[in-house]
């Protein structure tokens, strides 16, 4: 028992020790190096090596100067996976595993929390790479040494380049032309002004593209916003949107406000989500006429003839929503949805939507090759270009980049994949397909990064038309990537949401009122570029519920303890209630679940102005006296019901309507016997003998005329 105490012991003793050192490793490490060669990695016979970067020091103990040994594996790599696992291990290897050492130079002292630059030069006679050496990608490392002991090593490449031809692959580069975070479906006018202004997110994404081998996807959410405006539209959003209309680029349609393809149709939507209308205010449209331009010749269709405009010039129609995201696209039926997000029964989806062709992942996709085909492939029988990852990664890093030195590394790392890609089939040219991120702000560097995509001598320029119709495309499969579980049951309740304030708009005159705006607000809350701000989307998606169901709870009915019926006859009152700024027509339905009451007229139509209560008289009639719980509710015209149902208890009495009126006839009766009796009595009272009277009565008879004297005496 002692030895069993002492070996516990000494266990617990051990594992107090081993247990931090643990937690001490996996901290990230004190000290990192960034190297990147110079001239973006390439490098021609006779031209030094020239590595320019930083050792940073995040410790609280300086670094003594050092030594920083350069090494390099003079055999090209062949694979993009040895490729990526080179760039990708934070692991830290042995002078033998990185190649032959071919330069060794001095460091600094690096002070706590700090970095210093670095320039090391390797002279061109110890790089040891003649014209005789293949064309390709080298890896390079830099590891630094203080003390005696290695405290960062930096991992970069080169591309060696002889002269003379090399395998270029074509590349095509698509970028999404979109803003961050929409909320509305419509950006606001001010919003518009700082997008479009001097430094504006959309200023600066026109101006790194125009002009370059890029095909510009654009959002027809800023089409729309710029022209719903009409004459209120701020100057610097026009000439932008003038400056778009005049670029040389390939363009093609994203979904409005760039919404989520996949997300959509697994989430059950059946129909590609799309405006079904816009707030056009006519005010904006000074001289407009609200007749239409037919869709065949842009000339107004029959009716009422359009009013002169003040100015005495042609009259214009006011926009239509067709007409406010028009555009002359080049590239047609395209669809893009989210990276990494698609399965194959979303592929059928689309094709139904009418988009031929969809831009995938390559990590979304699946060959039964060894190598990178070209972009173009037939996934059963649906056509797609494959966007391929890595390089579409890398163009990413460098156009986001916040240093020179991030982005010469993310350069670096582009430029020797595409010539890895080269060298998989030297005798066979392909076509590859780079995209750029969705917005979620500016990218400082995207036109640099173009700019130095297209010197490159080994990525020829090809068009993303050119890759959409390529012939003989490469046979694929889908690698399902389906939208997480939490993200769907978001959507599902936005889809249901829009859903009931969409029926429930027929309680108006015009129900675009309220389903245009739901709509609008539905595809800004599915724009892709909320992807990377999932509290606040959460936060969006909040908000658009709660206002969905304020609006389904703004009419209805106005709830009364119990009413009290005497009348067999009696309409029975329902007050409801409208919030809407709108006026609302409703219909009123009664039902009782017994035979007490009998409801004479099924629907009563009732309009009800806005921000206002009124009341409808429902027909009814009293069969038989007690207490009745009767369920009322409202529906539109199209029978959608509205608001919740009240029940509301009726006690009736309508035998007291009988007795009351038997009461009110007897008094009446009384009253009018009671005075023929009282004049019958006095009549019978002035016929009496004489005398028989009381003092002071007078007889009824008439006197008689006065020639009765007369014949008396004759």
């Amino acid at each position: 028992m002692r030895l069993v105490t002492f070996l516990i012991a000494l266990a617990m003793a051990i594992g107090a020790i081993v247990l931090p050192v643990a937690a001490e490793a996996a901290e990230p490490p004190a000290v990192v190096a960034t190297f990147a060669p110079a001239a973006l990695g390439t490098l021609a016979p006779g031209q030094d090596l020239v590595l320019s970067g930083t050792i940073s020091n995040s410790g609280a103990q300086v670094i003594p100067a050092g030594t920083a040994t350069v090494t390099l594996n003079r055999t090209a790599v062949s694979s993009r996976t040895d490729l990526a696992g080179w760039h990708d291990s934070d692991s830290i290897l042995g002078d033998d595993k990185l190649g032959t050492k071919i330069f060794e130079t001095g460091t600094p002292e690096v002070p706590a929390g700090h970095s210093v630059p670095v320039v090391i030069t390797v002279p061109a006679a110890a790089v040891s790479l003649s014209a005789q050496s293949s064309w390709g990608t080298r890896t390079v490392a830099v590891t630094v040494r203080s003390v005696g002991s290695v405290v960062a090593q930096a991992r970069t490449d080169i591309v060696w380049a002889p002269g003379g031809p090399v395998a270029a692959t074509g590349l095509a580069v698509a970028f999404a032309l979109t803003v961050p975070h929409p909320t509305t479906g419509l950006i606001p006018a001010d919003l518009l002004a700082t997008y479009t202004g001097i430094g504006g997110i959309l200023s600066h994404d026109l101006d790194s593209v125009i002009g370059r081998n890029v095909a510009i996807g654009i959002d027809p959410m800023l089409l729309a916003s710029i022209r719903v405006l009409g004459d209120s539209a701020p100057q610097s959003a026009t000439d932008w949107l003038s400056r778009l209309e005049g670029a040389p680029n390939d363009t093609f349609a994203l979904s409005y406000a760039d919404s989520d393809l996949a997300v959509a149709t697994q989430a059950g939507s059946k129909r590609l989500l799309t405006p079904t209308g816009f707030p056009i205010d006519p005010t904006l449209f000074p001289g407009a006429s609200t007749v239409s331009p037919s869709p065949q010749t842009g000339a107004p269709t029959g009716g009422p003839t359009p009013t002169p405009s003040p100015t005495g010039g042609p009259v214009s129609p006011l926009p239509t929503p067709e007409s406010l995201v028009a555009w002359p696209y080049t590239i047609d039926k395209i669809g893009w949805p989210a990276d990494d997000t698609v399965v194959e029964a979303d592929l059928d989806a689309f094709d139904s939507f009418g988009l031929s062709t969809t831009i995938l992942n390559s990590s979304n996709v699946s060959y039964t090759v060894n190598y990178t085909p070209s972009a173009a492939a037939t996934i059963d029988k649906h056509r797609v270009v494959v966007s391929d990852n890595i390089l579409s990664s890398l163009l990413r890093s460098a156009a986001g980049a916040s240093s020179q030195l991030a982005w010469e590394n993310a350069m670096v790392r582009l430029s020797g994949s595409i010539a890895v890609v080269g060298r998989e089939r030297l005798a066979e040219s392909r076509t590859l397909l780079t995209t750029l991120g969705r917005s979620t702000g500016i990218e400082p560097r995207l036109s640099q990064t173009l700019d130095a995509l297209a010197a490159l001598s080994w990525a020829t320029p090809a068009t993303v038309a050119a890759v959409a119709t390529a012939g003989e495309p490469i046979s694929a499969s889908v690698t399902a990537k389906p939208v997480p579980a939490a993200r769907l049951a978001q959507i599902k309740a936005l889809l249901a949401s829009e859903a009931q304030v969409g029926n429930f708009s027929s309680v108006l005159a015009d129900p675009s009122l309220l389903s245009t705006e739901r709509r609008l607000s539905l595809l800004a809350l599915l724009s892709n570029s909320w992807s990377s701000d999932d509290s606040g989307l959460a936060a969006a998606n909040a908000k658009y519920l709660t206002r969905s169901t304020t609006i389904l709870n703004s009419v209805s009915i106005a709830e009364s303890s119990s009413l009290f019926l005497t009348s067999q006859n009696s309409p029975l009152p329902v007050t409801v209630s409208n919030k809407l700024p709108w006026p609302v027509t409703v219909y009123v339905s009664v039902r009782s679940p017994t035979g007490i009451l009998e409801v004479l007229e099924p629907r009563v139509e009732l309009t009800i102005e806005a921000n206002s209560q009124a009341k409808a008289s429902v027909p009814i009639r009293s069969v038989a006296n007690g207490e009745v719980l009767i369920d009322t509710t409202l529906s539109s015209a199209t029978n959608i019901p509205i608001g919740r149902p009240v029940q509301t208890k009726v006690e009736v009495q309508a035998g007291w309507e009988t007795a009351f009126t038997a009461v009110v006839a007897a008094l009446v009766v009384g009253v009018f016997g009671f005075g023929i009796w009282r004049n019958i009595r006095k009549r019978r009272k002035g016929k009496g003998p004489a005398g028989d009277g009381e003092p002071g009565d007078e007889s009824d008879e008439t006197p008689a005329p006065a020639d009765s004297a007369e014949t008396t005496t004759s």
